[in-house]
Formats: C-alpha cells, structure tokens, sequence
C-alpha cells in the first residue's frame, strides 16, 4: 500500500526531522565559531612580528646586508676587514607615545673596522630594506667581541714571557666565546676590558684587553696580560716577589 504523504503520521514525522536537522546545524555553528574565533588571533600572532622580538637568523643577516651595502657606511669603513658587533631590535619613539609603531622592525647594527679603529652605528629599516640613520663611532664607544679577543690572545701568544708563564700548554687554551659554546674547553683565556684613568697610559686611549687564564674550575695568578690591540703591544705584570727581587 503506497505511503500516503499527506497523512498526519507523515507530516509529524517531517516536521520532528526538520527539527532535528535544524538543532544539528545550530550546534555545528556555534561549536565551530569559537575554534574560528581563537584560532584566527594565534595565527595573526604567528605572523606578525613586534618591534622588540629577538631577531631569528634570517633578520639579522638581512639587517646587517643592508647596513654594509650603504653607501655611506661603505664610505665610513670600506667594505673589508669590517666586522658586526651587534644587531638588535630597537624601538624609535615618537613625538606622542601614541604615534610610536609598536609593529615597526628597526635594527640597530653596529660594525667595526678594526684597521683605523673606526664604528658605526646603523639603524635598518628591516621591512623596506633600507637605512634610515648612519652614526660614525669612536673606538671606545664600540664595544669589544669575540674577535677582539682571539686578537689579544694571539698576540700574547708571540710574547716569551706569556709563552714561559703559559708553560707546554700555551696552545691548548681557547677563548671563552659569548654566548659560550656546547662544550667547554678545560683551559680557557677570558677578557675584561681596561680603561685607564692615566693620561700617559696608552690604555686611556687605545683598546685593551686583560687576560685572565683559567685551567678547569682555577684561575692562574700568572700570567697577568694586558693586551693594547691599537699598538699590538702586550703588558706582562710581573709577580710581587720578582719586583721586590728587582730592588
């Protein structure tokens, strides 16, 4: 016997159908929205990048390949023997705190020439690639590296007194690099730098570094270096004993 559709049964039964169908629907979307609605800010977070976030590898060898092929950082250190000392995020203030682009990536790179000992101070403009200001630097405001370190190290490393003091194992030590390495060797050499208040100090003036030598977990009392990286010139201190021996 054919169904007849017209029949209460049959319309209750759409009805209570249509019913179910439509809950289902209303579920799905508010059940959906929510994910929507969170799911849309992480990944506005994970795109977008604030002033002040640290730099990732990439950024910080964009910034500082805009800052060396500005012409008039090129004309300030010449294109080689210049070294990057720093490149960090830096936030420009405006005239209104209101008017400062939280969301703007400026990088400030500082780099180094070591021959005439002359810095600069680049501010990089990292979304449109391009320099907004170029500072010149005197040696004392560029502050030491790695690099500056191992220099010292290898010139106190021609001195016969550092030689002598060091003993066989002169050549074992190796710099503590910042931030330092996975391993750490056993004989170190770390540097502090010295400013001298003497005017008739070449330290008043020049770069120097004082080396301290350390084996394991222990200091060395000597040699005591000091290392002028302007003139090349390296300062053994002799011990108390061997001055008082002296007079």
């Amino acid at each position: 016997m054919p169904c007849d559709r017209s029949s209460p049964t049959s319309i209750i039964g759409r009805i209570v159908f249509a019913i179910l169908s439509l809950l289902s629907l209303i579920f799905l979307a508010t059940a959906s929205a929510p994910a929507q609605e969170i799911a849309r800010p992480v990944a506005q977070a994970q795109g977008e990048r604030r002033a002040l976030d640290p730099l990732t590898a990439d950024e910080q060898a964009a910034a500082e390949r805009v800052a060396r092929n500005d012409p008039k950082v090129k004309e300030l250190l010449g294109e080689t023997g210049v070294r990057l000392v720093s490149a960090v995020p830096v936030l420009i203030k405006a005239e209104s705190p209101e008017k400062t682009n939280l969301a703007q990536r400026e990088i400030e790179v500082v780099l180094f020439r070591p021959q005439g000992e002359v810095g600069a101070r680049v501010i990089v403009n990292l979304p449109q690639h391009g320099v907004v200001a170029v500072t010149r630097l005197a040696s004392d405001q560029v502050p030491f590296t790695n690099d500056d370190l191992a220099d010292a190290f290898q010139i106190a490393l021609r001195d016969p007194e550092v030689l002598k003091a060091l003993g066989p194992e002169a050549q074992t030590f190796r710099i503590r690099t910042v931030p330092p390495g996975p391993a750490t060797p056993k004989n170190v050499v770390e540097g502090l730098p010295v400013r001298s208040s003497d005017p008739n100090d070449p330290c008043s003036k020049h770069r120097c570094l004082w080396l301290m030598f350390r084996r394991g977990n222990d200091y060395l009392s000597q040699p005591s270096v000091t290392v002028d990286l302007t003139d090349k010139r390296v300062y053994v201190e002799k011990p108390v004993t061997d001055r008082k021996a002296d007079h």
